[in-house]
Order: structure tokens, then sequence, then C-alpha cells
């Protein structure tokens, strides 16, 4: 029987990615050939993604995890090891000298700093930049490549945003980048137009795709005015019937103050939201307070036959 498993341990560049894949492969039980027919890559790519002398590119790496039937977390480590192997295999970041977020003062500290956010991202191909952000406009690879070789700096907000978040830089330290790219534009004089929040239906996994295009044609206004009376009242009967608790966070007395409000109330909190989902709902002419109709009245009773 002909062994497919490699003998000797992996010495290339990538050792920890490699560890990790074998581990996955073995864990569900298959050999090279097997996986290699399941993720339609061949037998030779195996090889040299399980030996470390290679990184797996973006595509391959995804098609032997799906093989693998590998959970989220080992996916996102796998991802991570191929990142920090092509980190140290191109060997830029300590030349960089970037600072930390917190600390740029000058147009040169965050060139420095994007290009070392764009190296521990593990320095993907251009193309591939634009791909890890499909719910953002394209950055174009002229100025991506200026913003990676250090010879200029995003032309927006926008741009900074969108390539920051393909470097899988968190928001927290987003804001000190922009925060700092903002200060640059004062002092030149140009003006920095914010960048667009996220589309909702990036944040809503629970929804379905029908209403989740719904949130998306609706305003700010509108979607806080939906969420604020449809979460309470669905709160407030899952309360009642189970009598489960608050969930954390949530103040009971202002919680019960939702409940006990009357549409009227809500036209008060939002009067602009509340208001047009009233009138949606409600036609023009209709008294605001004939929310149901009158109760039938009961019926004559039948006279008795002499």
């Amino acid at each position: 029987m002909t062994r497919s498993d490699p003998a000797s341990t992996p010495d290339g560049p990538f050792p920890a990615l490699a560890e990790h894949l074998v581990r996955l492969r073995r864990a569900a039980r298959l050999t090279q050939r097997a996986l290699a027919e399941a993720a339609s890559i061949s037998r030779g790519t195996v090889q040299r993604a399980e030996s470390g002398s290679a990184a797996p590119s973006p595509t391959v790496l995804d098609a032997y995890l799906r093989a693998c039937r590998a959970s989220a977390p080992d996916q996102t480590r796998a991802r991570l090891l191929r990142d920090r192997g092509r980190t140290g295999l191109r060997g830029r970041l300590p030349s960089l000298n970037a600072p930390k977020p917190a600390l740029i003062h000058t147009e040169d500290d965050l060139g420095a700093a994007l290009a070392a956010a764009y190296e521990r991202a593990g320095a993907p191909s251009l193309r591939e930049l634009s791909r890890r952000v499909p719910h953002r406009p394209p950055l174009p690879p002229t100025t991506a490549w200026r913003i990676v070789h250090r010879k200029g700096l995003p032309a927006s907000l926008e741009q900074l945003v969108t390539f920051l978040t393909a470097c899988g830089v968190s928001p927290a330290e987003q804001r000190l980048y922009a925060e700092a790219y903002s200060r640059f534009c004062a002092v030149r004089g140009v003006r920095v137009t914010p960048a667009p929040p996220p589309r909702l239906s990036h944040y809503t996994d629970k929804i379905s795709p029908r209403f989740r295009n719904l949130l998306d044609s609706l305003s700010a206004g509108d979607v806080e005015t939906a969420l604020a009376i449809g979460v309470a009242y669905v709160v407030a009967e899952r309360v009642r019937r189970n009598g489960a608790a608050l969930p954390g966070g949530v103040d009971a007395v202002s919680f019960s103050g939702w409940l006990c409000a009357d549409e009227d109330e809500l036209l008060t909190r939002f009067p602009d939201g509340a208001a047009r989902l009233l009138q949606r709902r409600y036609p023009p002419g209709a008294a605001l307070h004939a929310r149901s109709p009158e109760p039938p009245p009961p019926p004559a009773p039948v006279p008795r036959a002499a």
C-alpha cells in the first residue's frame, strides 16, 4: 500500500501552515489523493502545500479547506498562517519601521503604517486585495500600487477605509488611521468627504435576503423606527410567553416604557420615521385613533313563535 503522508516534518517557509493543513486532512480521514479529487486540484499541489515549501493560492487554500470540511476557526487560522508565512518570507516588515496607528504624526508615518498593514495581511496581489471587500467600491490598482510601495496615500477617506478593510485592520484601528489622514488633509486644505457607512445588509446575517434588501431601501430613521417597534414587541411577547429575562444590557424601566407606548407616543419619539410608517399603514384621511374596526353589534333576539 502506498503511503500518502510525507514522512518528514515540514521545514519550508510555511511549516505552521503545512502542519495545520495535514492535521485537517487527517481529521477528515482523507488521503492526499482523495483530498485532491474532492478539491479538484492536483495531488502535486496538495503535496507542495503540506510540505511547507510554498503557500497555496487563496483559491487552492479555500478548496482544500472545503474538502476537509474545516470549521470556521480552522479556516481563519489557515488563512492567518498563510499571511504570516508570506510576511516572513518577504521580510519587508522590519525595514518599514512603521509606527503604531496611535503614534502616526506625519504623512510618511501614515505611508509606512499602511505598507505595514499590507505586509501583515500577507501582501496579497492587487486583484485579490479588491476581491476581499466586494461590498465596497473597488480600489483602483494604480492607487493600491502607490500605497503598498509608499509612493502616495489614498485619494479619499473612502479609499483609505477600503484598503484597511481589505488588510484586515479592525474598525477601532481604522478610526486612528482616519483621524491622522483627516489631519493631513486639513493642513493641505483638502476637503475630506466622510466615508459612507457600510450597508446594513452586511451585518444582518440572521435576516433573509428579501428583508435585507428591504432594509437597504429604507432610510436610517425608518430602520431605527422599525427595529424599535418590532424588537420591543417581539421580546415582550417572548417574556410573556416563556417568562424569559430581558437580554443583557436592556434596561427594564425603559423597555417597559416602549411596551406601553402607543402610536401617538411613537410619533413624538420618532416624528419623521414613525409618521412615514403610520402613513403607509393607514392611508391619509383615516382617523389616527381609529386603528381597528368597531366590534359588530350583538345579534338581535329572535322573537318566539306565539
